[in-house]
């Protein structure tokens, strides 16, 4: 029956024209013994199964099953031989190719175990070094920190390779015996395993030194180049083959004082010419447009050198030249003596003509340059303006004769205090001051005021000279909000590690005191440790409302000046170049001072940025905090101030320091040394204020080429003394008060409820707006007092505060809030009854203030 099977299925197979391998590679003595059996049928009628197999074993006999058996693992053990040497080849290959990459490659290749340790590095950095790598590298990355220049850098890269992350350019500065440095850089790439876990790193690194060397020599001739044309004594400038300017050396510009902030390196020579013409240099009577387009041409043509009266008043032999590039070069050459002298000799008649001419000349040229001018000019006799020119009338906004004769004080707000600030310019001085002026339109202006003394028909005048700086205001305004937002985004990474600490410290002690609640010990110590994490977050969340000014009140307040300068570590951190080492020597812990902390803490901020920025190669930033009684010589200098114990901040940089020629200017407002664009000159004049409002100083200490040190120096006032008060309570003659708690976050609202009934309050709780005026119907109104947050889903605070004004005027409500400004915290508390109290707050602040509200008549 079973054979039958087999040759059934074998025909069918047959039919399919399908062969049996397996019979095919028999041995001639087994195929023998299978007679007329069809072996490819028992194969395909299921080989595997142990009874067909037994069946075969009896029908051909042991000897042959046997054979046949080590046939087929001889056959399959030569086919893995054959796989397994094709293998071997492919891999011998795949590394013959890498090392060829290797070896061929200008960069060097490594990899390290997983302890980080060297076990590959190719022979190119030998060659690059020319000593053993291990003698400079050591034995495993962690051997890199001698080699890295900056301390703070290595931390974070050894941070990095004990963690296994990638990273990128570290760079490393190697000494050479010759006195010279090799410069490497390394690249990494962790490698893992199929469960994840590390292996070591594979690398490559990249020799530097000549893009470093090049970079130092460029900068180094450049210096060298700019030197030398400021010592020379001609004039020099140089456009490029587009007319733009590349080198201007500070003879050219005082050559040209009226056009002096144009020249700059970027500006086109055409650009030049039209502000040159706008400033009084055109002096024809033709188009402006035509006199430009003649001056470029001559500009291009290179003619011989043509002497000239400049600017400045004096003579000049002008030369220009072709480059080879295509530019053009301008040399000035001072020949005024020269003239005088050919004046001289043209004898006494001619002297006269001269004279007069240039007597008409000079007051047509001062009538053109005063009419032209783009700031207004006004003589003014301390009672009327008496002359004005075309700007003065459009800053002011009236037609061409409509100051003649008028009051000063008529086109400002606050006119009279301005007209007797400025008179006492007439007496001897220079005067600067800002005003608003209302245009008759009713459009308002923000003027900058420079006055000095004048005579109008031999009696004292003012002459005022006024700058609109209303469009320049709103640009500073727009540029000091855009570095702001660019700092806060450096800073979130900062911010966001201190909260993730505390919130670790919160959340792990709670975890501590949840595993077992029996033990008092272990849950007071928990607890503990989760409020000083607490007022630790609500300390930051404070200082980050100082930097957006999102306080209630900006007042003066006693403030701890040690924690606020050292507080100021988290804003620093993202906002600090690499290479630059903050240090903070607070050495009087228990300095206090009257002053806003808002305004405190922008004006140290301030003066470390400045210090940052006076450091662009690194050093060290010193902040420090100390409390001393000036000397005389302090006080003599600043007549206005009180003696006594001063608090003094003195922020400290390492960088070039500042020249003489600016010391004076420094705190003036608008004045900036940075390029344009990356400072608005308002940064030391705020700290200067914020001194000032404190009943302080702010000084600059330092000598020249000795870095910068700017001190504020702020009265001291002994600390506050906190006198230890019982916990307020809510109950007044055995009543309890009733309040309707409103808040969308219910873990708060908890808390709140809790707080409240401990002290003998009746609480009714409220999710919402909406829903708190279900519960005040419901309760037929009979609430002491509302306790709710500003900021909530549905209906917010406000609003549901004027919807219970309407049930119930005289209803007191205690508003909660995260934060706000100061106009939102003065409309909150506008009328009677209202008050506004910062979150996060304990109970006993809560408490407090709901005392206080209730007690108010």
């Amino acid at each position: 029956m079973f054979v039958q099977v087999a040759e059934s299925n074998n025909s069918a197979r047959s039919s399919n024209g399908l062969s049996c391998p397996l019979r095919s590679g028999l041995p001639a003595a087994l195929a023998a013994a299978c007679g007329a059996v069809s072996f490819g049928a028992v194969v395909a009628s299921g080989l595997t199964d142990p009874l067909p197999l037994a069946a075969l074993a009896a029908t051909v006999g042991l000897a042959g099953w046997s054979a046949w058996r080590a046939n087929v693992r001889a056959n399959a053990l030569r086919r893995s031989e054959r796989a397994a040497a094709v293998a071997a080849e492919s891999l011998h290959d795949t590394r013959a190719r890498a090392l060829d990459f290797a070896r061929a490659s200008t960069d060097w290749f490594w990899e390290t175990d997983a302890d980080h340790r060297y076990v590959f590095v190719s022979d190119r950095l030998s060659a690059i070094l020319r000593v053993d790598p291990s003698s400079v590298l050591g034995s495993g990355l962690l051997d890199l920190g001698s080699l890295v220049e900056d301390a703070a850098t290595w931390a974070e890269y050894r941070a990095d390779i004990l963690a296994g992350r990638d990273f990128q350019e570290l760079e490393l500065s190697i000494p050479t015996t010759n006195g010279g440095s090799l410069f490497l850089r390394l690249n990494a790439t962790a490698v893992r395993d199929a469960q994840g876990r590390f292996r070591g790193y594979r690398g490559c690194g990249i020799d530097t030194t000549a893009e470093t060397l090049a970079l130092v020599e460029a900068r180094f001739m450049q210096t060298v180049v700019h030197d030398a044309l400021d010592s020379i004594s001609e004039g020099f400038v140089l456009f490029d083959a587009d007319g733009r300017l590349l080198i201007c050396n500070e003879r050219y510009r005082q050559a040209y004082p009226t056009i002096a902030d144009r020249l700059v390196p970027g500006a086109t020579f055409a650009e030049i010419l039209r502000t040159a013409a706008e400033r009084g240099g055109y002096e024809g009577e033709g188009d402006v447009g035509a006199w430009v387009e003649q001056r470029l041409k001559r500009h291009l043509r290179h003619a011989a050198p043509v002497d000239g009266l400049l600017s400045d008043g004096r003579w000049y032999r002008i030369s220009e030249h072709a480059t080879g590039t295509g530019g053009v070069v301008k040399l000035l050459m001072d020949i005024t003596e020269l003239k005088t002298r050919e004046e001289e000799l043209a004898g006494q008649t001619n002297r006269l003509e001269v004279t007069v001419a240039a007597l008409r000349e000079s007051e047509r040229r001062y009538r053109q340059l005063v009419e032209l001018a783009p700031y207004g000019i006004v003589i003014w006799d301390r009672s009327a303006i008496r002359f004005a020119n075309t700007a003065a009338a459009s800053i002011l906004g009236v037609g061409a004769d409509g100051l003649d004769g008028a009051p000063l004080a008529r086109f400002f707000d606050d006119g009279a205090a301005l007209e007797a600030q400025l008179a006492a310019a007439a007496q001897g001085g220079d005067l600067r001051v800002e005003g608003e002026a209302i245009r008759p339109s009713g459009e308002r202006r923000f003027l900058e005021l420079r006055a000095s003394p004048a005579v109008h028909r031999r009696e004292p005048a003012v002459l005022l000279v006024l700058n609109d700086v209303t469009d320049r205001r709103r640009v500073e305004g727009e540029l000091q909000r855009a570095q702001k937002m660019e700092a806060v985004g450096r800073m979130a990474g900062g911010v966001a590690h201190e909260f993730n600490n505390m919130l670790t410290a919160i959340g792990g002690f709670a975890r501590l005191a949840e595993r077992n609640p029996a033990d008092a010990d272990r849950v007071l110590t928990c607890v503990r440790e989760i409020a000083k994490a607490s007022e630790r977050a609500a300390t930051l969340t404070s200082q980050l409302l100082d930097f957006s000014h999102r306080r209630v009140s900006e007042e003066r307040e006693i403030v701890a000046i040690a924690p606020l300068v050292r507080d100021l570590r988290v804003f620093l951190k993202p906002l600090i170049s690499a290479g630059i080492d903050v240090v903070f020597d607070i050495r009087d812990e228990d300095a206090h001072t009257l002053i806003s902390p808002v305004t405190l803490n922008q004006a140290v901020l301030n003066l470390a940025l400045n210090a940052r920025d006076a450091m662009p190669t690194g050093g060290r930033l010193t902040i420090g905090l100390t409390v001393e009684t000036p000397p005389r010589a302090f006080f003599a200098r600043h007549g206005g101030l009180h003696p006594g114990r001063y608090a003094v901040i003195r922020v400290t940089d390492q960088g070039s320091g500042v020249p003489d020629a600016i010391r004076d200017r420094v705190w003036e407002p608008f004045f900036t040394t940075k390029e344009p664009g990356k400072g608005t000159g308002l940064g030391l004049w705020m700290v200067y204020g914020a001194a000032q409002q404190a009943g302080g100083v702010a000084e600059l200490e330092s000598a020249p080429g000795q870095g910068a040190c700017f001190a504020l120096y702020l009265p001291a006032i002994d600390p506050p003394v906190l006198a230890a008060s019982p916990p307020p309570l809510l109950i007044a003659d055995g009543d309890s008060a009733a309040i309707l708690l409103v808040d969308d976050e219910a873990s708060v609202r908890s808390y709140l409820r809790l707080a409240l009934e401990e002290a003998g309050c009746v609480v009714t709780e409220a999710a919402d707006g909406v829903e708190a005026l279900e519960r005040f119907d419901e309760a037929g109104g009979l609430f002491d007092a509302v306790v709710t947050d500003v900021s909530m889903p549905r209906m917010n605070g406000p609003d549901l505060a004027r919807a219970l004004e309407e049930r119930n005027p005289g209803l007191r409500i205690l508003f909660l809030t995260g934060y706000a400004s100061k106009e939102t915290a003065a409309d909150l508390t506008a009328q009677a009854g209202r008050r506004i109290v910062m979150k996060p707050l304990p109970p006993e602040r809560l408490l407090e203030a709901l005392n206080e509200l209730l007690a108010d008549e």
